[in-house]
């Protein structure tokens, strides 16, 4: 019996087993957009509790892009995809572009599982400062080939114009406003300057050395240091606004009163500025920020994270898919195969 008449060919072959299979990845890669994918444990523990991480984990919900049951389900599909293609392969020329639509789909679905056998992927938390040469990867210590060193970790943040200090005087009318997005210096109406000199997000007084910190990068009391210069700059007193505790400051002679109007900020943007090291040769420096990797020796390092509560910490996505380039190489053949047939065929058709 030739092998095309086989019941596993047939099985194979079928249209009907290649729309379950494509229903059945899509439908797990729906999964994957609800539950976050790939992060730390405390992650899961925080948002699903112990039981739920233990389950995701067990299940490999938390994983499913590597899991083992997700790369059979692909393997299938490019099985199926395969002796779809052969059983109806024809050499005709105007059969080319539908081969190579056909034959696209299998070279990304290759592309896709090697990157998933043979890719690398992790998570590291590097201090300012600190050097790194490897990193987990699916239980494993790998083994990076160069170093990478953290110089400097740069947080922005958003804030709004809402967000100023008001200076009222003693009969309660408003002398001026000083929004702390556009500027630090005030002229007031008797000739005294107000400037702003610092923001503090978290005031504390260290005991032992009397001076100012901040316990945390969290907005838990926020302050600034305001600068109060009689006319002329003669007189200069400075005094901390709370935006908590509006009424604890001190201004020059109790003329004025400083209302710091918080307004909560959000992050703009957070910036690792790192430098590659080989043989201990300093090679190049780079910023890594969100969506603009740093791409090195094949490996990508993406900005991920940050430490809320100590900003000289910073979180980097480590990946390496040496399953990309073929992944391109299936999608040029796909655009070349549907140029073919939407746009080829027709004129050859015609001539």
């Amino acid at each position: 019996m030739p092998i095309k008449q086989t019941k596993i060919w047939r099985f194979f072959s079928s249209i009907k087993l290649a729309i379950w299979l494509l229903s059945i990845i899509a439908a797990l890669s729906l999964v994957g957009t609800f539950i976050p994918q790939n992060e730390d444990a405390s992650f899961y523990i925080e948002r699903f509790g112990s039981a739920g991480f233990n389950f995701l984990s067990k299940a490999g919900l938390n994983n499913i892009y590597s899991a083992w049951w997700f790369i059979i389900f692909l393997i299938l599909l490019a099985f199926n995809l395969l002796i779809c293609l052969l059983n109806r392969v024809s050499f005709k020329l105007r059969m080319l572009g539908t081969l190579l639509a056909h034959f696209s789909i299998l070279v990304i679905l290759s592309g896709a599982l090697i990157g998933l056998f043979f890719g690398e992927k992790g998570y590291i938390k590097i201090k300012e400062g600190e050097t790194i040469n490897s990193f987990v990867s699916k239980n494993r210590l790998v083994k990076l080939g160069f170093s990478l060193r953290l110089d400097d970790f740069i947080y922005e943040e958003h804030i709004d114009v809402k967000e100023k200090l008001i200076i009222y005087a003693k009969d309660g009318s408003v002398l001026g406003e000083l929004s702390l997005s556009q500027g630090n210096d005030l002229k007031l109406p008797g000739g005294e300057s107000v400037r702003i000199l610092r923001f503090i997000p978290d005031f504390s007084m260290d005991i032992t050395t009397k001076q100012v910190v901040s316990r945390s990068s969290e907005p838990k009391n926020p302050a600034i240091e305001v600068e109060l210069s009689a006319s002329g700059g003669k007189d200069t007193k400075t005094l901390w606004v709370f935006a908590h505790f509006p009424d604890i400051h001190d201004a020059l002679g109790k003329d004025y009163k400083f209302v710091y109007q918080w307004v909560n900020r959000r992050p703009k943007d957070f910036i690792s500025r790192v430098t590659i090291l080989k043989e201990g040769k300093e090679i190049f420096e780079k910023d890594i920020k969100v969506n603009f990797p740093l791409e090195f020796n094949g490996y990508s390092f993406f900005q991920s994270s940050y430490d809320k509560e100590n900003l000289s910490w910073s979180g980097l996505q480590i990946n390496k898919d040496p399953g990309v380039p073929i992944v391109y190489l299936g999608f040029i053949l796909l655009i070349s195969g549907l140029i073919i047939i939407f746009y080829i065929n027709p004129l050859l058709r015609r001539a």
